[in-house]
Formats: structure tokens, C-alpha cells, sequence
């Protein structure tokens, strides 16, 4: 999953608001753009697999001295295809309901906190060398005001630092298994627990209707007791 859980360093190339309705109520939504410029293993947080489609490694073909260098290369370094376009849009990947805090001040307290937003319209741009630069928007209508405009206003053009957390999804409760279904609701009984088969006779016991007993002949009295 695309998340950002400790403050990360990012640039942000824009700010900007618009109205959106919400029934026949109006809200602001500010829109952020921003880059981030990150080892290219990143791009798998997108989609599994990207990575590997657009970076290889190319020093097993390459002669001289490339293989001893100071600083250290990535697994994949080298851009499978120099020649492309980019950068490459991403259009079916986007995040709902992200927290997005922007760090701004002397401690958390200030900070730009942003709540329920929408992560979208992703593209990245392979750098040689096992980087990327990847670029998104960040937008939300959840109770933005004019501190939040302002404050992120100033921040154009300038890195900033911020977290991008998903909310906590509620995890499904175990699911019931035949040993609690059929189990002897009496714990202290010395009868052994039901089993299905038990169940099932019980069930047609109950549904099945008393037999009658009916009397041909008339006049006929039952015999007194001696």
C-alpha cells in the first residue's frame, strides 16, 4: 500500500483550491501537487511490478572499471527504455481517504493536517542511476480553512515534509467453527457435546407431527378397569 509513515521530504509544485457541491452545500477543497524524489523500488508501492518493467541492470554488458565504485548502486539501475515520453501517467491508481500531515512550525501541534483525502493522477519519470521522481495530487474538501490555504500557499515551490497515512481498516471477527456451533451449552454435563447428526434428528422430531389413534365402530366403550 502507498503510505508515507514516517515525515518524508517532498516538493511542492502547487497549491490550489476550488469549490465542490455537496448536495446543495458548497465546500472549499485545497489541491495539492507534489514530487517525490525516491529510490525506484518505491514504484512497486504503486503497482507490484513496476519497478522491474521499467528499470534493468546493464554492468554485466558494460566494460572498465564501472563495476568498483565509491558509492554504492542499486540492484536495478539502469532505465529499460531512455527513448520513452515520460513522464508515464498512472490512471487507474488512486488512494481515498488518506490522512496527509504537513509538517509546518516547531512541533506537531502546527502542523497542516489533512483528512480524508484523495491520492491521484500519479506519474513518475525514471532517473538513471535507481532513482525516480514521482508526482501526485493530494485533494481534499474535509474542513479546510483559510490557515490551511494560507499556510500551504506559502509552502509553494519549497520542500516540505509530510506523512501520508491510510485509515486503519477494522479487521473481520473470527468465523464460527463447527466446535462452536456444537458444543454441550451445559458445562458442567456429563452428556457429550451434539454432534450434527444429533441436531438434525432433533430438528425432524420437532417438526414431525403427534400420531392419532382413531376408534372404528360405534357404541363401543373402553373396559373398565377390574
Amino acid at each position: 500500500m502507498f503510505e508515507l509513515k514516517d515525515q518524508t521530504t517532498m516538493k511542492l509544485k502547487k497549491a490550489s483550491t476550488h469549490v465542490e457541491n455537496h448536495g446543495d452545500e458548497e465546500r472549499i477543497a485545497l489541491d495539492l501537487r507534489v514530487i517525490w524524489t525516491t529510490n525506484n523500488r518505491n514504484l512497486n508501492l504503486i503497482k507490484k511490478g513496476l519497478r522491474e518493467a521499467f528499470f534493468c541492470d546493464l554492468r554485466a554488458q558494460q566494460q572498465g572499471d564501472q563495476e568498483e565504485m565509491d558509492l554504492p548502486v542499486d540492484e536495478l539501475p539502469n532505465v529499460r527504455f531512455p527513448d520513452l515520453d515520460y513522464p508515464i501517467k498512472i490512471k487507474d491508481f488512486q488512494l481515498m481517504g488518506a490522512r496527509v500531515e504537513v509538517a509546518y512550525g516547531i512541533d506537531d501541534a502546527s502542523a497542516v493536517v489533512m483528512q480524508l483525502c484523495k491520492a491521484h493522477k500519479f506519474e513518475f519519470t525514471p532517473i538513471e542511476g535507481g532513482s525516480v521522481l514521482i508526482e501526485y495530487s493530494i485533494s481534499s474538501s474535509a474542513d479546510i480553512d483559510r490557515d490551511m490555504i494560507g499556510t500551504t500557499s506559502m509552502l509553494q515551490k519549497h520542500e516540505i515534509s509530510m506523512k501520508q497515512t491510510m485509515p486503519e481498516v477494522e479487521q473481520p471477527t473470527r468465523p464460527l467453527t463447527e466446535a462452536d456451533v456444537f458444543t454441550n451449552p451445559v458445562p458442567d454435563s456429563t452428556e457429550p457435546p451434539l454432534t450434527p447428526e444429533d441436531v438434525f434428528i432433533n430438528q425432524s422430531a420437532e417438526t414431525t407431527p403427534a400420531a392419532t389413534v382413531s376408534v372404528k365402530g360405534k357404541g363401543r366403550k373402553p373396559k373398565a378397569e377390574a
